[in-house]
């Protein structure tokens, strides 16, 4: 650990969910004193995150898109314990999963380490803040655009559905505008152990995945894993993702003694079947992705081509927006298979 600096299924299935109808995660209990913040649907997404009780304190996974949501799973994880926060874990510097640092921070002025990645705090420094600025500057077009789709919409349901886009549109540009970025003070390069009498926590940096600087965090006697968007439910996002690295990634993590597997959105995943089918994903796109443009299609042509190929085999097995997302998964593949990006 060079770099490092300062700066059970039955519980799963009989526990009750603690989450109350204005609360912005559900805590599923997925082991002894383990829980799942499943985060529930919004208009500015909030990511899941994972709360771990230890001897002394609790350890979080990610904190999602916004101060105010932090504070929403603080105001929940309050409910269970009374013990401190003293460690939160940043799975990678996408936005939803690290702006609500500073909440943690302020609530427990006593002391929180925010331990991610090396890549990680580099990624935030260099790419995240600059991303934060740009997205001050194009949301209120955003918001304009809601207003405008407000004047047009015909029915009630349908006034009501963008009216509360706008409402959150319009709050979250508020919490931006005075948020802190507040970056990890903890940083490794491969893994960083927790060991405590209850339990064990690893924090394993397994190669470049979904990010640059994916962190895993895995609890053996649990065989509890948190994935972030190494793996969730959802169709995987591209942008910032090494494809070929992602597949050997997810490899090394299966091998991994698990149960359940909390990923960084949509439900709770059980078994090691995600994982495989996440992998196949990844070679498929790849492959069928590298035929076409050694075959001489164009982007344009290669999105209609293995589109249509990857959505007979898997269509089935994402959400009913696959068709839409995984043309963004194709253009991610053309620009690296053709040398435009790694």
């Amino acid at each position: 650990m060079k770099y490092l600096r300062w700066m059970g299924i039955f519980l799963l299935l009989a526990a009750p969910s603690l989450a109350a109808a204005d609360e912005l995660f559900e805590l599923k209990q997925v082991a002894d004193g383990v829980y799942a913040a499943i985060a529930k649907d919004q208009y500015k997404v909030n990511c899941n995150g994972a709360v771990v009780l230890l001897d002394d304190g609790v350890l979080v996974v990610d904190t999602h898109s916004k101060p105010s949501a932090a504070r929403a799973l603080i105001a929940q994880i309050k409910a269970v314990t009374d013990k401190p926060v003293r460690y939160v874990v940043d799975s990678h510097f996408h936005w939803d999963h690290y702006y609500g640092n500073q909440v943690y921070v302020g609530a427990w002025p006593a002391g929180v380490e925010i331990i991610s990645s090396e890549a990680t705090r580099e990624s935030i420094e260099q790419r995240g803040i600059p991303r934060v600025r740009h997205e001050i500057l194009a949301l209120p077009k955003e918001i304009e655009q809601l207003r405008a789709d407000l004047t047009k919409a015909t029915g009630a349901k349908q006034k009501a559905e963008i009216q509360e886009k706008l409402r959150q549109a319009e709050a979250y540009q508020a919490e931006l505008k005075a948020m802190q970025v507040t970056l990890p003070t903890l940083t490794f390069d491969r893994s960083l152990i927790l060991h405590q009498k209850s339990r064990t926590v690893e924090l394993l940096w397994l190669g470049k995945a979904h990010t640059d600087g994916d962190v895993v965090v895995y609890l053996p006697k649990e065989k509890v894993i948190v994935t972030g968007d190494l793996l969730h439910r959802w169709v995987p996002y591209m942008g910032d993702s090494y494809p070929y690295d992602w597949v050997r990634v997810l490899e090394q993590a299966e091998k991994l003694d698990f149960e359940l597997a909390i990923g960084g959105h949509g439900d709770v995943i059980r078994g090691k079947g995600q994982f495989q089918m996440w992998e196949q994903y990844l070679r498929d796109l790849m492959s069928e992705t590298a035929a076409a443009y050694a075959q001489g299609a164009t982007l344009a042509e290669a999105r209609k081509t293995v589109a249509t190929k990857l959505a007979a085999k898997y269509a089935s097995q994402f959400p009913a927006t696959f068709p839409q997302e995984v043309i963004g998964n194709i253009e991610k593949a053309y620009r690296v298979v053709s040398g435009a990006t790694e």
